[in-house]
């Protein structure tokens, strides 16, 4: 059996406001039906799904989506989806329009590729012009030398989490990513010493515990 993710995004912040995790054996006949029979499912490519794909899908599955006239996506479940917690990928503006995000973090290859819209800065620009954020960008290059550009936006009061992170990303590049900016990097972001805990057992010690010298280039 193969898992997947089904993602609704609202129209209005560009983010996941609904998931569902299905799982099938069935793989060509799922990749039919997102592919329209000319090609193969890629494991680690997004599928945008039309209603008639959704319809298709929920004959395949037996499931029933709610669909509130959302955007629809499909992609390979992660080991992030196994948390008993909701990362905030995919979700920041949303949590933070909430309050219950301090600190968003993106990061893009420099200079951009034009053909892909991998920061969600119109959704964010209004909240900006509103005041209710801050944001700030700038460039920084990894330990080979590839220069990458980060865009941040903090809520009222947050704007020292944009400069704490950005000391924590420079120093790490010299010294090697390790647990402890794992986990400072982790409450920056606004999550819990409970999900920091469970992250950094089950996904940080698992996934780097041979090489604890890579850093993570996660974000969210």
């Amino acid at each position: 059996m193969k898992k997947f993710v089904i993602e609704f995004f609202d129209f209005n912040t560009g983010c996941v406001c609904n998931d569902y995790t299905v799982e099938t054996s069935n793989l060509k006949d799922l990749s039919d039906i997102i592919n329209d029979g000319e090609g193969e499912f890629h494991p680690s490519a997004k599928y945008d799904l039309t209603e008639h794909n959704l319809d298709q899908i929920e004959v395949l599955l037996n499931i029933k989506f709610e669909r509130a006239g959302n955007m629809a996506r499909l992609r390979s479940w992660r080991f992030t989806d196994e948390l008993p917690y909701k990362v905030h990928t995919n979700k920041e503006l949303a949590l933070m329009l909430r309050n219950e995000k301090p600190l968003s973090v993106f990061c893009e290859r420099f200079p951009s590729n034009p053909d892909f819209d991998l920061i969600p800065e119109r959704f964010f620009a209004p909240h900006v012009d509103a005041g209710l954020f801050s944001t700030f960008q700038c460039i920084i290059a990894d330990a080979r030398g590839i220069e990458n550009r980060f865009v941040f936006y903090a809520t009222k009061g947050e704007n020292w989490r944009i400069y704490a992170y950005i000391l924590l990303k420079r120093t790490s590049i010299l010294s090697g990513w390790s647990e402890g900016f794992e986990r400072m990097e982790g409450s920056l972001l606004g999550y819990e010493d409970w999900q920091n805990d469970i992250y950094i057992e089950k996904v940080f010690k698992s996934r780097d515990g041979a090489n604890s010298s890579v850093q993570s280039s996660a974000t969210d």
